[in-house]
């Protein structure tokens, strides 16, 4: 079920079309990636997704209703958190409940909820503003959901921060799969390729790809990667593999790497061809003691690469 459809979105600024007739759909219950380098579009479509800036042209649907001026069951984290930082969490996560309606005799125990959900439990009576800006960000998330909304759409929620604080994100956006939709963007591949089901990519407001991420990397389907892990192996050198190889199957590249007493290669090519017969056959002749043998998808780099050309 399509919770968002987006339909020919032109979006035009003075000397600038920031959005080309754009068209893509978020399915019901998927964690959708918005992908794309920096100025491809994805800031201007998700403002207008969630209702803060007009289409030039072209429909937006929510749940099968064109969005107008009504009220859309959106929560919305920009990139920059709208945040107050001279009130309390507490009060903070109250306001924003209460300017959207959720009844006074739920609010304390709505906020306390969302609050524990985003990891802010310990810091709900302190100001925002002397917070860091990992919990700056999970504050921000938490007004996107105190209301409950079916939908939530998080611009860069991860830019600017440390390691850990982007993995705590990370998880905290996985564990929101199961009662929301959640469509985040990003110019970070391994993110996106980390957590979503889906993802649309998007470059100079053009929609390039869209949909489930191995429905994607089927239709671009002709490089194979098979990974194989051996017990003893003795050829060190890629070009020597490759030397033995070049009669019995099309293979571009190999990689070799020692592993804790094994040896991981990875036999790469541009092909249409499945190559893990003739792949098993020489690594069997070779009797190097085969113990694990798979083929592996692309990537979502790789899938960026080439959709988008680079």
């Amino acid at each position: 079920m399509k919770v968002i459809e987006l339909k020919n979105i032109v979006k035009t600024y003075p000397g600038v079309e920031a959005l080309k007739g754009i068209s893509f759909a978020v399915e019901k219950g998927s964690i959708h990636g918005f992908l794309g380098p920096n100025g491809a579009g994805k800031t201007t479509s998700m403002s207008i997704i969630a209702g803060l800036s007009s289409p030039t042209s072209g429909q937006v649907f929510i749940n099968g209703k064109e969005l107008g001026r009504e009220k859309s069951p959106i929560g919305f984290l920009p990139e920059t958190p709208p945040l107050y930082e001279q009130m309390k969490v507490f009060d903070y996560l109250k306001f924003v409940a209460e300017i959207n309606n959720v009844a006074r005799s739920e609010l304390s125990c709505r906020v306390l909820e969302i609050g524990k959900k985003c990891g802010l439990t310990k810091v709900m009576q302190r100001l925002i503003g002397n917070l860091s800006k990992g919990y700056r960000q999970r504050v921000g998330i938490a007004q996107a959901l105190v209301f409950d909304p079916e939908i939530v759409i998080l611009d860069e929620p991860t830019v600017g921060l440390d390691p850990n604080s982007i993995m705590e994100i990370r998880e905290l956006i996985t564990s929101l799969k199961k009662d929301h939709t959640i469509m985040f963007s990003t110019h970070q591949l391994h993110e996106a390729n980390l957590i979503c089901s889906h993802i649309t990519i998007i470059n100079h407001g053009i929609i390039l790809q869209s949909g489930p991420i191995g429905e994607i990397g089927k239709s671009l389907k002709n490089r194979q990667v098979i990974r194989a892990v051996v017990r003893d192996w003795q050829i060190i050198e890629p070009a020597m593999v490759l030397s033995e190889i070049k009669d019995l199957f099309p293979c571009d590249n190999v990689e070799i790497k020692k592993l804790d007493g094994q040896t991981e290669l990875k036999f790469i090519a541009e092909t249409d061809d499945d190559l893990r017969p003739s792949v098993s056959a020489y690594l069997l002749q070779k009797n190097c003691g085969l113990l694990s043998f798979t083929e592996e998808g692309m990537d979502l780099e790789e899938i960026f690469k080439r959709v988008a050309g680079q």
